[in-house]
């Protein structure tokens, strides 16, 4: 592993105080200026590529924007990480900022506007498909043919990945490859089981019974009937729904194969109305559940010690490491356990994982210098660049132990690392060994941290199993035509509203009668050709869809 001496970066770090001046007048506004920081050494990446002879060549490169950035550190476009980048880089890169909420309808702007960026970087797979199908990027082939060292290298050898990357036959995406982790998780207040004497629910029935238990019972012995027993967040997981390829409301759109065709189901919606109507009939669930966005209040609830089932996503990384600290800090007591996903009538699942693959990234149609841009993404894909960009300095940020990087103050590199993740977004996660897993992070000598390493070793052995599949079954490689995504959009507010009344609607709206209506909607809305579509695109592209059980064979590699 590249590694930075001590005296390295002392003297470089002393080189930038004296010339911080000339960096700020070269790199940012009179905002940016006033939140300057100190540009991280530059010997890092001093062997990553030859540096051009004359002046770099400039591209325009997207950035999520997350309103992230500690106070102090810059904006996300002008910080210690872009002016490290620009200083190393064989390009010199202008970011521009995307909300990472909501960021297609930035990216419409921006397109419509002529003022999208050379690189596009976007983790949303249907819109940066719908970019390819209406001309917006370019096919790649020929760019990483001509221009390309380590990416092509690395997708050679990656017959899943190359599948991935193309639309309509031709290559437009750049892919990586990731580790084969657990990301969406589902807690139980393991201290209430113990209190109340209950097992760890194994079927539906049984969560329901628990979930009913923490709400009436006083789990936290406070007198008062103030607990819920869970949400309606990792229900949809239980009935084989949660992660479609192309949708992201799964009870709207079900598709699944059955005899090796991919046709629309009913069933599995028509299962998960019904137990989610139950959890509400039973005061399981907050009463303004669907008012909740993004669950901040579940998570509030869950912190505060009044909710005993909750779920999330980020659980190796420091999403869910922070919730669990908080929970840990209001309830000294508390203690969780990973629940597995309860059986349904449907079978046994596991919620989203982070799949061993994932493409990001395309160039803009517009783009002058597509070579650039391809050496730009070259560059990021060096080891050198990605364990900079990973675990910062020697000596600054981390320390080796064991042969990989450990955070010498966490509180540190919460303020100067933590939060540059999107500039990783290339970086090949899946190539960085045990060193990249997040449980090196952390310290096991402390008791939160070691408690927290024993959460994500129960959710790698809970959740990535070929026997509880993740739920979605293929990945296809093309998208719905513009005619057939208004079609569906136009659906999805109609069952939406269905589904909704149905859950709330008490005995005056059966889940029955909730799915004839959700039917006939469907039919007379024309979901019919949406379905045919999806079945007509299995059946004419099999050579290039990705059969999500073969993930699981890279566990044996």
């Amino acid at each position: 592993m590249y590694t930075i001496s001590k005296k390295k970066a002392a003297s470089v770090s002393l080189a930038l105080v004296l010339s911080s001046t000339a960096l700020l007048t070269a790199c940012g506004s009179d905002k940016d200026k006033a939140a300057s920081t100190t540009t991280p050494s530059t010997a890092a990446a001093a062997t990553a590529s030859a540096k051009p002879a004359g002046p770099k060549p400039k591209i325009t490169v997207s950035i999520y924007d997350r309103n992230n950035v500690p106070e102090g550190e810059g904006t996300i476009t002008n910080n210690r990480w872009t002016k490290w980048i620009n200083e190393n880089a064989p390009v010199q890169v202008e970011f521009v900022p995307v909300p990472r909420t909501n960021s297609s309808e930035k990216w419409n702007v921006l397109f419509a506007s002529g003022q999208a960026p050379d690189l596009i970087l976007e983790f949303s797979n249907p819109y940066m498909k719908d970019l390819a199908s209406k001309g917006q990027i370019i096919p790649i082939d020929d760019a990483i043919a001509k221009y390309s060292t380590n990416y092509k290298k690395m997708i050679a050898g990656n017959e899943s990945l190359q599948k991935l990357t193309r639309f309509n036959g031709k290559t437009y995406f750049f892919g990586r490859s990731l580790p084969f982790a657990t990301n969406h998780y589902v807690m139980v207040r393991q201290d209430w089981l113990d209190k109340l004497k209950l097992p760890m629910p194994k079927t539906t029935e049984e969560y329901l019974q628990v979930a009913k238990a923490f709400t009436e019972q006083d789990p936290d012995g406070n007198g008062k009937k103030d607990t819920l027993g869970s949400t309606f967040w990792d229900v949809d997981y239980m009935y084989q729904l949660g992660q479609a390829s192309d949708e992201t409301l799964p009870m709207i759109t079900s598709y699944h194969l059955i005899n090796d065709q991919y046709v629309r189901t009913w069933d599995r919606p028509k299962a998960d109305l019904a137990f989610k109507k139950a959890l509400y009939e039973a005061g399981t669930v907050d009463k303004d559940t669907f008012t909740d966005k993004n669950m901040a209040k579940a998570q509030q609830d869950w912190v505060n010690g009044k909710l005993g089932i909750y779920g999330s996503d980020g659980l190796e990384g420091a999403k869910g490491y922070d919730v669990y600290n908080t929970l840990i800090k209001n309830n000294p007591d508390a203690k969780v356990a990973i629940l597995p996903l309860p059986k349904s009538e449907i079978g046994q699942f596991s919620p989203a994982g982070a799949v061993p693959m994932q493409f990001m990234g395309a160039i803009n149609a517009t783009a002058k210098n597509v070579e650039a841009v391809v050496q730009y993404v070259d560059w990021l894909m060096t080891p050198e660049v990605q364990n900079t960009l990973k675990y910062g300095m020697e000596g600054v940020n981390y320390k080796m132990v064991d042969g990989c990087p450990r955070p010498i103050d966490a509180a540190k590199n919460k303020k100067e690392l933590d939060w540059n993740g999107d500039f990783q977004m290339v970086s090949q996660l899946g190539t960085m060994g045990k060193c990249a897993d997040y449980t090196n992070q952390l310290d096991p000598s402390k008791p939160n941290d070691k408690a927290y390493i024993d959460l994500i070793n129960q959710g790698k052995a809970a959740y990535i199993s070929a026997d509880r599949p993740t739920t979605s079954e293929i990945v296809l490689p093309v998208t719905l035509t513009d005619d057939l995504t208004v079609i569906k959009n136009t659906l999805k507010n109609t069952l939406t509203n269905i589904y909704t009344k149905a859950v709330v609607g008490g005995a005056s709206y059966t889940v029955e009668q909730a799915m004839k209506d959700a039917q006939d909607a469907w039919e007379k809305g024309g979901g019919k050709k949406v379905d045919d579509f999806y079945t007509k695109a299995y059946t004419d592209n099999k050579k290039d869809v990705i059969y999500t059980k073969d993930y699981y064979k890279l566990l044996t590699k």
